[in-house]
C-alpha cells in the first residue's frame, strides 16, 4: 500500500493524531440514530430494563468487534480496513466483495440517507417542500466532499468541531435528566423492580434480536476509522487506541441517555413516540429545549455524513492501489495528498441515491451482509494467528480466543434471527453481495 509522498506518484500522508482518530470513532456512529431509535426499540421490549440492556449487548458487542479490528488495524496499517483484512486472511474475492458492497451500496446508501435525516431536520426548522430537501441533502453532500478534497487535515477538523459539539449535547441530555426530578409514572421507576428486567414479552429473544437492530444502527460507523488507517500518525499505537476511545465513550453515553429518556417518559410514551429525545427534553427544560435538541441533532447528521464521506473513498482507493479496481481509482491528488477521484464518485453517487429515494431500501437490504462481514473479519483474526504467528502484532485483542468467539457466536445469532425475521431484505442483500462475484473474476481477466 502507498502511504508516503513521493516524486513519482502522490500519496497519502500521515497527518491525524489519536484525537482526531477517536472523532472519526464517535462522529461516524453517533448520528440521528440515538435520538429517535429507543421507540423502535422500546415498541419491542416495552420493559425498560430489558431496553436498556440492548444498549449494553449493543455496546459490548461493538466494542468486543473493535478490538478485533484493532489488533488487525495494528498489523495492517494501511488504508482500506476490513478490505485489506479480509484479502490477507481469505484471499482476494472475499476483500473485493467486501469493498464492492461498501462502495456500492453501504457507504454511499448511508451517506444519503443521513444526509436525508439532516435536511428533514433542518426543515423542522426552515420548512421546506419535498425537493427542497433533496437538494440540501445533496448540497451537504457535495459541501463536506468539498472540504476533504482540500486534505484530510481539513475534513478532519471539521470532524473534531462537530464530534465535539455532539458529544457536548449527548453529555448535557444525561446530566439533565437525572438533575430534573424523576417524572410520575417514568419507565426507569419501574424498569429493575420485580424481576421486570427478566420478564419474558410475546417476541422472547426474537424480540431483543430486532431491537438489537436499531440499536445497531446507532453504533455502525466505528469501523470507519480503519479505513484510514494510511493517514493516521503511530496507528498500530493509534489505531486501537481511538477504537477503544470512541467506541466506550458512544456506549457509556448512549446507555446514560436513554436512561434519560425513562427517567422522565413512561415506556408506553417512549415506544409511541416518533423523536423521544424531544419529548424527554421538553419535559427538562420545555419548547427552547426541543429547539435546541433540533439543532443538535441537525449537526449530529451533518458530523455524521462527514465522517462516511471521509473514510468511504479510502477504501475504494485502497482497492484500486491493490490492483482490484481499475489504477486510475488510486489517484492522488498532488497537492491535497487525497484520493480525489474515488471522492468525486462516492459523491455523485450518494447524490443519485438521495434523488431515486431507494438509499433506505439498498441499505436495509445488506444490513445482514455487513454483519456477515463482521463476523467475517473477527474470524479472520483467529485464521491469522495460526497462519502467521511470526507477525509483528503491536496490540493484541485481550482475553483471546474467548472474546472473538463471543463476538462469532453472537454475529452467528444475529445473522439466524435476521434471515428469520426479514427473509427478503437478507436475501437481498445476499443476492447484491453475490453479483460482485462475476464483476471479480471480469476484472481479473482483464487485468491479465
Amino acid at each position: 500500500m502507498n502511504n508516503k509522498t513521493s516524486a513519482a506518484k502522490p500519496g497519502l500522508i500521515r497527518s491525524l493524531g489519536p484525537w482526531s482518530a477517536a472523532a472519526i470513532v464517535a462522529g461516524s456512529a453517533i448520528g440521528s440514530g440515538i435520538f429517535l431509535v429507543a421507540s423502535d426499540i422500546t415498541r419491542q421490549l416495552p420493559t425498560p430494563g430489558l431496553a436498556l440492556l440492548v444498549w449494553v449487548a449493543a455496546g459490548t458487542i461493538s466494542l468486543i468487534g473493535g478490538l478485533a479490528l484493532a489488533e488487525l488495524g495494528a498489523i495492517f496499517p494501511g488504508s482500506g480496513g476490513q478490505y485489506v483484512f479480509l484479502k490477507e486472511c481469505f484471499g482476494p474475492l472475499p476483500g473485493f466483495l467486501y469493498g464492492w458492497t461498501l462502495a456500492l451500496v453501504i457507504q454511499p446508501g448511508s451517506i444519503a440517507a443521513v444526509s436525508i435525516a439532516f435536511a428533514q431536520y433542518t426543515s423542522a426548522m426552515f420548512p421546506m417542500p419535498p425537493d427542497a430537501v433533496k437538494a440540501t441533502a445533496m448540497a451537504a453532500i457535495i459541501a463536506l466532499t468539498g472540504i476533504n478534497l482540500l486534505g484530510v487535515r481539513r475534513g478532519a477538523g471539521v470532524q473534531n468541531i462537530l464530534t465535539s459539539i455532539k458529544v457536548l449535547t449527548l453529555i448535557a441530555i444525561a446530566m439533565a435528566g437525572f438533575i430534573v426530578p424523576v417524572q410520575p409514572g417514568a419507565g426507569l421507576t419501574q424498569a429493575f423492580t420485580g424481576g421486570s428486567v427478566f420478564a419474558s414479552n410475546a417476541g422472547g429473544m426474537t424480540a431483543f434480536g430486532v431491537a438489537l437492530i436499531a440499536a445497531f444502527w446507532a453504533f455502525d460507523g466505528w469501523n470507519n476509522v480503519t479505513f484510514i488507517a494510511g493517514e493516521i500518525k503511530e496507528p498500530r499505537r493509534n489505531v486501537p487506541l481511538s477504537l477503544f476511545i470512541g467506541l466506550s465513550t458512544v456506549a457509556i453515553l448512549y446507555l446514560l441517555v436513554n436512561m434519560a429518556y425513562y427517567r422522565m417518559l413512561p415506556a408506553a410514551a417512549v415506544a409511541g413516540s416518533s423523536f423521544p429525545a424531544a419529548d424527554a427534553v421538553r419535559i427538562m427544560g420545555g419548547e427552547w429545549w426541543v429547539r435546541a435538541i433540533i439543532i443538535a441533532v441537525v449537526i449530529s447528521t451533518l458530523g455524521c455524513v462527514n465522517g462516511m464521506v471521509l473514510a468511504g473513498a479510502r477504501v475504494t482507493y485502497a482497492m484500486a492501489d491493490a490492483g482490484s479496481l481499475p489504477r486510475k481509482l488510486a489517484y492522488v491528488h498532488p497537492r491535497f495528498h487525497v484520493p480525489s477521484v474515488t471522492l468525486l464518485i462516492q459523491m455523485a453517487w450518494a447524490v443519485l441515491l438521495v434523488w431515486s429515494g431507494r438509499y433506505d431500501q439498498l441499505f436495509t437490504y445488506v444490513i445482514s451482509a455487513a454483519f456477515l462481514f463482521y463476523g467475517l473479519t473477527v474470524a479472520g483474526l483467529i485464521v491469522l494467528r495460526r497462519r502467521a504467528p511470526q507477525l509483528e502484532r503491536p496490540y493484541k485483542v485481550p482475553f483471546y480466543p474467548w472474546l472473538p468467539l463471543v463476538y462469532l457466536v453472537f454475529t452467528a445469532a444475529f445473522l439466524i434471527n435476521s434471515v428469520a425475521e426479514k427473509p427478503r431484505e437478507s436475501l437481498a442483500g445476499l443476492v447484491i453481495v453475490c453479483i460482485g462475484i462475476p464483476v471479480f473474476y471480469a476484472l481479473r481477466r482483464k487485468r491479465r
